[in-house]
């Protein structure tokens, strides 16, 4: 299967980085325990003859190993970065008149659409999990071929522009304290000391491009057949791009950024070797086919 051999390469691909800049990542065996636990009731729901149910388990299988697997790789890319680029980009975020710290400060004094655009902007996971259960129980496989291909690309090509235009964000730029923690991991990594990181404590350190930016765009694309609930991801989604520079900490050019490779990713979606896009004929029936081109 191509998402697996893929997932493959990319883990040899961040062993054999991490060994050549000698950063350690620290593995313990409960760290495996939710994918182990995955890939088992994927086969044991086949076993049963139970395709919807080893679809779903499947394919959160693959999410969640590419999840890690690129998050790996964006600490590989920020401690092989060079220079950072912050007031690069807040130079052009100040060019187009965007005022991070005005927005910042008025975000925080209404603890109301703060506590709305905190809840949008975690939901991304459980965007995730929810897509990969509603495609799988429809039995459309080749949209949640896409969506992985989709979450794959996308993630390589943030880690590309961490280690091409490294920053750690506005609330770095203007010295204000966050709880969302990045910002010493990232320092961390650039310091090139000590580099040794918890897998299972590993955080977001890609600035450029926003990474929720792109998968904001791409979960409104990949439930774009799906009626009033795709008229819902959207909603949340809008507004978790009203949250993107105040709880990710980017600078709006980071999520322009984001756009652009979400855009980018789906191209090369499109353009890529039948390995990728072949169609399934045997993946989907007809019902569930056009249960998913249906508006519910």
């Amino acid at each position: 299967m191509p998402e697996w051999c893929a997932l493959g390469a990319l883990a040899l691909l961040d062993a054999a980085w991490a060994a050549h800049i000698h950063l350690d990542f620290v593995v313990a065996p409960r760290d495996f325990l939710i994918l182990a636990l995955a890939l088992s009731v994927t086969f044991a729901l086949r076993g049963f003859a139970l395709r919807r149910g080893g679809l779903t388990a499947e394919y959160f299988a693959l999410t969640l190993a590419a999840s890690t697997a690129i998050c790996a790789l964006s600490y590989l890319c920020l401690a092989s970065a060079g220079p950072l680029v912050d007031s690069r980009l807040m130079a052009m975020d100040q060019a187009v008149g965007f005022d991070w710290l005005a927005g910042y400060r008025f975000v925080q004094a209404h603890p109301a659409l703060a506590a709305l655009l905190g809840l949008a902007y975690d939901s991304l996971v459980y965007q995730g999990l929810y897509f990969c259960l509603l495609l799988g129980l429809m039995n459309a496989r080749q949209q949640l071929r896409d969506m992985f291909w989709l979450f794959l690309i996308t993630g390589i090509l943030a880690c590309a522009g961490a280690v091409l235009f490294p920053a750690l964000g506005p609330s770095n730029f203007y010295n204000i304290q966050t709880d969302n923690g990045f910002v010493p991991v990232m320092q961390h990594l650039l310091s090139g000391r000590d580099l040794h990181f918890a897998l299972s404590g590993m955080t977001g350190v890609v600035s450029f491009p926003s990474f929720h930016t792109a998968m904001a765009l791409t979960y409104c694309w990949a439930f774009r057949k799906t009626g009033i609930i795709s008229a819902a991801i959207t909603a949340l989604n809008i507004i978790m791009l009203c949250a993107v520079p105040f709880f990710g900490g980017h600078y709006l050019v980071d999520m322009v950024a984001g756009a652009a490779a979400m855009l980018l990713a789906l191209a090369i979606l499109k353009a890529a070797p039948l390995l990728i896009r072949k169609p399934i004929a045997a993946s989907a029936s007809p019902e569930s086919a056009a249960a998913y081109g249906d508006a519910y």
